[in-house]
This record gives structure tokens, C-alpha cells and sequence, in this order.
């Protein structure tokens, strides 16, 4: 196996992401169509589009380092992101109501986890303003790997959070190569037992954050209304590189 063996350890749920934060979208300057479309701002940077894709049946199956700078990938297919793998010929559509739709033998999952290997490669130009880079994964399932230009940045699952990782030591002016591996099973795959069709991949948007070496990172706002009037305190914390 190439990877680490997070997918069936309890004891790992994150590696390489940042702490929890309140969800917004930074903005060098105020601007209305933040509201609804936060592709305005001049910090995001929206990495959808067509990705290279190779499905495996087993995790087993892959046994080459799909996610080196100049990897041959010409084997591979393409697949929208975001969007699931069985939407696209790839697996198959599983429905269970009660019952786990694998043996149940916590926390292993089957040896033939399948699993789908994504590579992307984007721009990236760092402005001297906004020299921080933040790697965004709105939903991913069941759990994923993160490379970057062939070095490891990290793990996630809790397949409808969204995972961030700072990526600005990883990040070079011009072209990067980002390769991403999800598995269909993990120990997290237990505790997601809905009654819902069981689907895998990046399904939700991919993204780049650039911020400043110093700013706010997360905020938490309380209120207190008595009768006409309002209390609102606001507690915040700074990210500082």
C-alpha cells in the first residue's frame, strides 16, 4: 500500500488540516455580490473543472505514486469535479436503509475498499498582499489524501465538513500539480450510516483561499435581545503565519 494507513485508525480523523473555523469567504474589499457570489472575491480561487481520474476496485490495486510531479497519467479518464464517481460509469449506486452496506467489523472496512485517484493542475501567481494559501475541500467521500506538487499535505474525513489545509510552502508561481485520492470505505463510514444512497468523490466545490500573513481566521458571535435593544459580542481569533 502507498498510503498511510489513516482510513481505519479511530485515532486519526485530520491530518495537516487547520482548526474548525465559522465558514466565510475573505475579500480584500467590501463588495454586495459577496453575498451570492463569492467568486468575485479577488481571495478565491475555484479549482472545479475537469479533473484526470482512475478508478480501483480495491485500494490494493494501487500500487504506483499516481500523485509524483511527471507521472505518466495517460491511462487515466476525466470526471467533473465536483460530482460522484458512480454518476459516471464508475462502481455502482448502493442503497441501505438499516443495515451497513459492508460486513461490520469496526473499524475495518472490506479489503476491496475501492478508491479514485484525481490529478488537477492549476495557476497560481502569489500576490504580495495575500501570501497565505488555504486549500479547501467543501465535501468529500468517504475520506481522502492530499499531495501537492508530490509532497504529502494531509488526510481528511467527516465526508459533508469542509477540510482546509495551509498550502503556502507547498504552493510555486506557475503551474501546480494537485493529486487527490479518495477511498469509498473508512473506520467514518460506521458513523455515516444514513438511510441514503451511498455515493463517493468530490462532490462539492475545491478551492483556494489567499490571505494575509495576519488576519482574522475564525469569529463567534453571541446575542442577547431584551426587548427593543441588543447585545451582540463578537470573540475572535487571528491567524498569524
Amino acid at each position: 500500500m502507498i498510503i498511510p494507513h489513516y482510513y481505519e485508525d479511530p485515532h486519526t480523523l485530520h491530518v495537516g488540516t487547520m482548526p474548525n473555523r465559522a465558514y466565510y469567504i475573505p475579500a480584500s474589499r467590501r463588495s454586495d455580490a459577496l453575498v451570492e457570489h463569492r467568486e468575485t472575491s479577488d481571495r478565491f480561487q475555484l479549482l472545479n473543472g475537469s479533473w484526470k481520474f482512475r478508478y480501483y476496485a480495491s485500494i490494493y490495486d494501487l500500487q504506483d505514486a499516481f500523485y509524483e510531479v511527471g507521472y505518466d497519467a495517460s491511462a487515466f479518464d476525466s470526471i467533473p469535479v465536483p460530482s460522484v464517481w458512480q454518476n459516471h460509469g464508475y462502481d455502482h449506486h448502493q442503497y441501505t436503509n438499516i443495515r451497513y452496506p459492508f460486513p461490520a467489523d469496526p473499524p475495518y472496512v472490506p479489503k476491496e475498499n475501492p478508491c479514485g485517484a484525481y490529478l488537477y493542475d492549476f495557476t497560481y501567481q502569489k500576490d504580495a498582499a495575500a501570501p497565505c494559501a488555504f486549500l479547501n475541500f467543501e465535501g468529500v467521500a468517504s475520506c481522502f489524501y492530499v499531495w501537492l506538487n508530490g509532497q504529502f499535505v494531509g488526510y481528511s474525513q467527516v465526508a459533508h465538513s469542509t477540510s482546509e489545509f495551509d498550502v503556502t510552502k507547498f504552493l510555486q508561481d506557475g503551474t501546480n500539480h494537485l493529486a487527490v485520492l479518495v477511498l469509498k470505505w473508512c473506520d467514518g463510514s460506521y458513523m455515516e450510516d444514513q438511510d441514503m444512497f451511498r455515493m463517493n468523490g468530490i462532490f462539492r466545490d475545491v478551492y483556494l483561499l489567499h490571505r494575509p500573513e495576519q488576519c482574522i481566521e475564525d469569529y463567534f458571535i453571541t446575542t442577547d435581545i431584551h426587548g427593543s435593544t441588543a447585545e451582540v459580542a463578537v470573540r475572535l481569533r487571528y491567524y498569524d503565519s
